[in-house]
């Protein structure tokens, strides 16, 4: 039997540290130091089970406050051959202007389970009262759970990130978190749920790569990796994926973005979203748990953006594309095999430049909306293109069958269309 190992270095001001030992093969590495100020390090590690490790792989756990900081660590491990760290897990909170630097809380039960490598920051100051990074990882009651690579970062704002992760069931992964507030604005938050198997451990295709997202990473701003002051933050994510091998990327650069709910219920499903610019919305809904395959992707590049989708069925690929402002796109979806995933645009339907399961708008203040009831149904709209913009478009349109298709271009400004589509085999093309 190999004791739990745990070593603490410090210098002045350290917090409480205790650590449990109730199996065999546990392994735990905590190194701490605080000078200067009044702030203190804590840190409890409790390991139960066989295999457990804290910081292995050469160790590294570290917590590291200055001047008026606190780091806090709370490890809970219960079950088999569960790993944190993996020569990682860092807090730093270092020359911050108040108290409450980093907060950590992360729970393993079962078996198998790895968090990789997670780190806080908070950094060089911030305005008075300002508090930085909190983290809750939980994985309970499931086998071969991986969570990798988790970074929060803070360097001004009048509040931190926060991240709730919750995963349950059997081989998940998800990689990548990252948040990054810096400037003015204030911090990031982050919940994510995962129930089922074998979701994210795959790659994005189709529309949802096209997005410019990330597979399995879910990003709200940048790291800041010059100090500098630059305003990023305030973006707001929950991210629900039930069901098996579901594949997501969530990109949010810029500040004051949503994602509202964004749900993944099914197999199979992809979901890439990438906003880039100031007060983008999305809200997005696979819904019903018999929906499978669909491939969804989201770009919004400027501001004031909103975008919505809803899908209830199996294997639908669509996109929506919005470079410009106050821009706003909704696509509901009852039926399979829809949009891109469709035979394709034929006849009338066939515009130029015209991409098949993409809802595209270039300018400001255009709005397209599309209800689609059925299968196989091929569709497009432009409004404005990548070499012109349009503004003020306005694009309504309904199909209720199957095998129809349908490509909406509106190249200029202040032009309203809209379309109705019943039976099977119909074919629409318009150009204003």
């Amino acid at each position: 039997m190999k004791l739990t190992r745990l070593l603490f270095t410090t210098t002045t001001a350290l917090g409480l540290s205790m650590s449990a030992v109730l199996a065999d093969d546990n392994n735990a590495y905590l190194d701490q130091a605080q000078s200067g100020g009044t702030g203190s390090n804590e840190a409890l590690i409790t390991q139960s089970g066989s295999g457990n490790d804290a910081g292995s792989e050469t160790s590294e756990l570290t917590q590291t406050a200055s001047s008026n900081s606190n780091n806090d660590l709370d490890i809970l491990q219960s079950g088999d051959d569960n790993e944190i760290g993996l020569n990682g897990f860092s807090q730093l909170s270092q020359y911050a202007s108040s108290p409450d630097g980093n907060t950590a809380t992360i729970t393993q039960s079962s078996n198998n389970n790895i968090v990789g490598k997670v780190t806080q920051k908070n950094r060089f100051g911030g305005a008075v009262g300002a508090t930085a990074n909190s983290l809750i990882i939980v994985q309970e009651t499931g086998d071969d759970n991986v969570i990798t690579e988790v970074s929060q970062d803070k360097h001004k704002g009048g509040s931190g990130n926060m991240a709730d992760i919750t995963m349950s069931g059997a081989s998940n992964t998800i990689s990548s978190v990252v948040q990054a507030v810096t400037g003015g604005e204030a911090g990031n938050t982050m919940d994510v749920t995962i129930s089922g198997d074998d979701n994210g451990r795959g790659t994005l295709s189709g529309l949802a790569a096209a997005s410019g997202a990330m597979t399995s990473a879910l990003k709200q701003g940048f790291e800041d990796t010059n100090n500098g002051n630059a305003d990023k933050g305030d973006n707001s994510l929950t991210l629900i994926v039930s069901g098996n091998t579901n594949q997501f990327g969530v990109t949010q650069q810029g500040t004051r973005n949503s994602v509202g709910t964004l749900t993944i219920a099914g197999d199979s499903n992809e979901v890439g979203v990438s906003q880039s610019g100031d007060s983008n919305m999305l809200t997005l809904a696979s819904i019903a748990i018999g929906s499978d395959g669909n491939v969804i992707g989201v770009t919004q590049t400027g501001m004031s953006n909103m975008a919505s989708a809803s899908v209830d069925g199996d294997n639908n690929e669509f996109g929506i594309m919005q470079n410009g402002d106050t821009n706003g796109a909704s696509v509901d979806i009852l039926g399979n095999d829809n949009g891109l995933s469709s035979g394709g645009l034929f006849g009338d339907a066939i515009i130029a430049d015209a991409t098949n399961g993409l809802i595209a708008q270039w300018g400001s203040d255009n709005t397209a909306s599309l209800t689609v009831n059925g299968d196989d149904n091929a569709f497009s709209y432009m409004q404005g293109s990548d070499t012109s913009v349009g503004n003020s478009n306005s694009i309504t349109g309904t199909v209720n069958g199957s095998g129809n298709a349908v490509a909406v271009a509106q190249l200029g400004s202040n032009n309203l269309a809209g379309f109705s589509q019943s039976g099977t085999g119909n074919n629409a093309g318009i150009v204003q």
